[in-house]
């Protein structure tokens, strides 16, 4: 996927085993790393994908650490584009992120930036920030929606035209999908619940 002013892997490439297997051997040597008493903050960007697919491997390798993880992933609460995360371009224009640059919520040279990221009248910054957010297809009825927010949406609207379609990039399957799901309502949150709303910062 090209994004202006820069380029970005397009992850929606990869088949689903082939992330997998990519996100197994970042796991794999970053707990190396910590064996070796180097910590490290490990960070893939761009799939939030990921913080499913990670929660299902500590319920089964670490089911000790399962509750502790789960309330990190939902705290940190998925994809940020439009609450947490923004990108202002070299012109002044406010994009919710450095790769949707499709789409433009003002300029900082017009009006200040809290005033754009604010304002609610532009439908894409609207649907932001809902939780949950306006999506469709397989994302809208996505029992992990919670940790995952419904992935980037910049790879959706590059592949479909459609800022809300399901990210082509989510490697998960149905039963994968299911099992965490019984691990939300095990430590008490419902994919329902996910109306709240969980803004980094």
């Amino acid at each position: 996927m090209q994004a202006e002013g820069g380029r970005i892997a397009d992850r929606a490439a990869l088949t689903a085993s082939k992330t997998r297997s990519a996100v197994d051997e970042i796991i794999a040597r970053t707990e190396a790393s910590a064996r070796r008493g180097r910590r490290l903050e490990v960070l893939t960007v761009d799939n939030d994908a990921d913080a499913v697919y990670v929660a299902l491997r500590i319920a089964r390798e670490k089911p000790e650490r399962l509750g502790v993880a789960l309330s990190l992933l939902l705290r940190n609460g998925g994809n940020a584009s439009g609450v947490g995360i923004g990108c202002i371009g070299p012109t002044g224009e406010v994009y919710p992120d450095a790769f949707s640059r499709m789409v433009t919520f003002g300029n900082v040279r017009e009006r200040p930036f809290g005033a754009i990221w604010e304002d609610l009248r532009h439908p894409v910054m609207a649907g932001l920030k809902r939780r949950p957010r306006l999506l469709h297809g397989r994302c809208a009825s996505c029992p992990a929606l919670p940790l995952c927010n419904g992935n980037l949406r910049a790879r959706a609207a590059s592949s479909t035209g459609d800022f809300w379609c399901p990210d082509p990039a989510c490697y998960l399957s149905d039963r994968e999908l299911a099992e965490a799901a019984e691990l939300l309502q095990r430590f008490g949150r419902r994919p329902e619940d996910s109306s709240t709303d969980h803004r980094k910062g």
